[in-house]
């Protein structure tokens, strides 16, 4: 490498650390500096640009349109507006998703504002015009919501809210600690599963919602990792502790104001089944959790998470499918739709 080339390196370097960092996040929406839409990824995995900096003979245009194309940083490394990058939705992987910025004990019912920043609530339009809360969902990129099938009303208009804690009030404050207030976001698209059969178990009881636009990240809006390895699809979490959350069903209320969560530990299939012999066929595409009375989740908790913590990662492993009509009954677990046999089903189904 020559002087120039060496010495046009470390400007360029040196641009990139010291500029203030930009608002945009990893996986965001974003113009280049020719007008070119594409997304906010890592420099390096930005070919297009590595290219031009890689190149021996490098115009001053070309250092320009390398600094022009900064669009944040990440854990020190830079972030670059990539065209062409925004062709395909992606899925996050670990550490940018199931991170919540809050370090809490978990314990008891309430969550902290900052808890769980991936549940959603999904909103359905009501005869009268306005919008009921009916379901819970998981944010899993900047575009897309995971629930379950049998919250979607074919002949109501959808809504999904995120950043939500108290239904009560619009900005949420909790122990010092205020919120944004919330964000509703209109729908472009939802992708049933072709095979979810109510009448079958809730077979396949899982659905996608697109946004109308890229949601930006915060504080109380982040998204949840899901299990896209081969190791994180195949283990094997029955014994282990669970937590779901949501607004659904309280012993004291038809549904709670404040999200709530609960700890449950996953219990086997063939525990699950005995309970539900008489009602309905289990398969690997389920999952059971709870059975312990009084820690279950309940009706409005539908399409909400059941999460697990590995490594420091929260994932997805369950979407809440259904239960006991009575909720909480011992030695009665709840069914969840078990996501590591759908994540093949949510790639090729994200755009």
């Amino acid at each position: 490498m020559n002087l120039s080339r060496w010495s046009l390196s470390m400007v360029i370097l040196v641009w990139w650390t010291e500029q203030s960092v930009a608002s945009l996040e990893l996986g965001a929406s974003c113009t280049n500096p020719v007008g070119e839409a594409g997304k906010c990824i890592l420099f390096r995995e930005c070919q297009p640009l590595v290219n031009i900096y890689n190149n021996p003979i490098t115009t001053q245009q070309d250092t320009e349109f390398l600094t022009q194309s900064r669009c944040g940083m990440l854990q020190r490394k830079t972030l670059v507006c990539c065209a062409g990058s925004n062709q395909r939705s992606s899925l996050p992987e670990p550490p940018h998703c199931g991170v919540q910025l809050s370090d809490r004990i978990l314990g008891g019912q309430l969550t902290e504002i900052d808890e769980f920043p991936w549940t959603a609530l999904i909103q359905f339009q009501k005869p009268d015009g306005s919008f009921g809360f009916h379901c819970g969902g998981s944010l899993i990129n900047e575009r897309y919501v995971v629930t379950a099938a049998h919250c979607i009303y074919t002949d109501s208009e959808h809504r999904v809210r995120l950043g939500e804690w108290d239904l009560s009030t619009t900005n949420d404050c909790h122990e010092g600690f205020c919120s944004e207030a919330p964000i509703d976001l209109d729908i472009e698209k939802i992708v049933v599963h072709r095979n979810y059969n109510q009448f079958d178990g809730f077979k396949n009881d899982i659905a996608l919602i697109r946004f109308t636009r890229p949601v930006k990240y915060s504080e109380t809006v982040r998204p949840i990792c899901l299990p896209l390895s081969e190791s994180l699809r195949n283990r094997n979490h029955v014994g282990l502790p669970s937590y779901a959350a949501g607004w659904g069903k309280t012993k004291t209320a038809a549904a709670s104001e404040v999200k709530l969560k609960v700890e449950m530990n996953v219990t086997s299939l063939q525990e699950c089944a005995r309970a539900y012999q008489h009602r309905v066929s289990l398969k690997t595409t389920h999952m059971c959790a709870g059975g312990v009375r009084g820690k279950d989740t309940c009706s409005g908790d539908s399409g909400g998470p059941l999460m697990r913590q590995i490594a420091g990662v929260w994932y997805l492993i369950g979407v809440v499918s259904f239960g006991q009509q009575k909720c909480g009954i011992a030695g009665v677990p709840g069914v969840y739709t078990n996501v590591a046999e759908y994540v093949d089903w949510i790639r090729d189904n994200i755009y």
